[in-house]
Parts: C-alpha cells; sequence; structure tokens
C-alpha cells in the first residue's frame, strides 16, 4: 500500500505537474484553434471538483483499504488520453448538475458579493476610524514644543548620553515668559 506522502506526490506529479505541461504544449501548439483546449478547462473543472471531494473525503475515509492507490489511478484516469475520464465525469455529471442549477448559483454568487461588499464596507470605515484614533493619539503623545519656537528636540540637544536625551525628551519644559 502507498504511503500518505507517496500518494501526495504521485497525485501531485500525475495529477497536476504533468497535466500542466500537457497543457502548455496544448497552448503553445493551437494558438489558432481555442476548440483544442475545451478538453483541458473540462480537465481542470472536474481536477478542481476532485480536490474539494478528497479533501473532505480523506477526513472519512482515509481507512478503506487501496484508497491511496484509487486516489492516484482516479487523477490518472481524468486525463489519460485512452480513458478521458475528465471528459466523461464532466458530461455525465458535472455540465448536466450546473445547467439545471445554473440561476440558484448565480443568485446565490450576487448576494454573496453583495454581502461581503457590504461587510468590507461596514468594516473598512471602522478600520478608518480606528486608524484616525490612535493616530490622534499619537500625535497627541508627541512632545510639544518647549515655548521659545524650537522645537522639542533642541531640548536635548546638549545631553551628554543618549539617557540624558530620552529622560529630557518626556520632561515637560514650562514655557518661557514672552516679552513683548
Amino acid at each position: 500500500m502507498l504511503g500518505d506522502y507517496l500518494t501526495a506526490l504521485l497525485v501531485a506529479v500525475l495529477g497536476y505537474i504533468y497535466p500542466v505541461y500537457l497543457c502548455f504544449k496544448a497552448l503553445e501548439k493551437h494558438k489558432r484553434k481555442p476548440e483544442a483546449l475545451r478538453g483541458w478547462c473540462i480537465y481542470w473543472v472536474v481536477i478542481a471538483l476532485y480536490t474539494v471531494g478528497a479533501q473532505i473525503a480523506d477526513r472519512f475515509v482515509f481507512w478503506l483499504p487501496m484508497y491511496c492507490e484509487a486516489k492516484v489511478a482516479f487523477v490518472t484516469y481524468l486525463w489519460h488520453p485512452r480513458t478521458q475520464g475528465a471528459l466523461y465525469i464532466y458530461d455525465t455529471f458535472v455540465a448536466p448538475f450546473l445547467a439545471k442549477h445554473e440561476p440558484d448559483i448565480d443568485r446565490r454568487i450576487d448576494e454573496t458579493r453583495a454581502s461581503v461588499g457590504d461587510v468590507v464596507v461596514r468594516n473598512s470605515r471602522g478600520a478608518v476610524d480606528f486608524v484616525r484614533n490612535k493616530m490622534a493619539n499619537l500625535l497627541l503623545s508627541v512632545p510639544q514644543a518647549n515655548g521659545d519656537g524650537r522645537g522639542s528636540e533642541a531640548r536635548y540637544m546638549g545631553a551628554r548620553n543618549a539617557t540624558e536625551a530620552a529622560a529630557t525628551a518626556y520632561t515637560r519644559v514650562p514655557p518661557k515668559p514672552r516679552s513683548d
């Protein structure tokens, strides 16, 4: 029996890497024939559904004998030219299901987009308010000018070391009286 790591490697190579290369070759050889790429589009739709299904199935049926081997065989079945499994699965199951439920799926996608947009707008306003408040608090905590027209850095320019400069930077120096 194949182990989890060997199965994952074989599925990656046979289900993704090798088909990517074959898809690349089809793209480069058939640049003017989009119908030649239909098979690869179908493959990627089916492999995406397989990936989601495998994530779920791995949690529940991993204990079945030959489960790992079946996964490797299935991804090979999907792209192999003799079996054209992805085309069969798409034409038999995927396309009829999606065609039947397309209006409902589109409606749900539109509803989700709208609700996600509302959440993003609502939370972005809250984030802007949060940043604005934090910046205002930060600016209020910055040492003020010492009253002689020079910034606070003038107070600690004559410091003998960094500790003395830091200590004087955060102490309030009373403003000097103006002589008008």
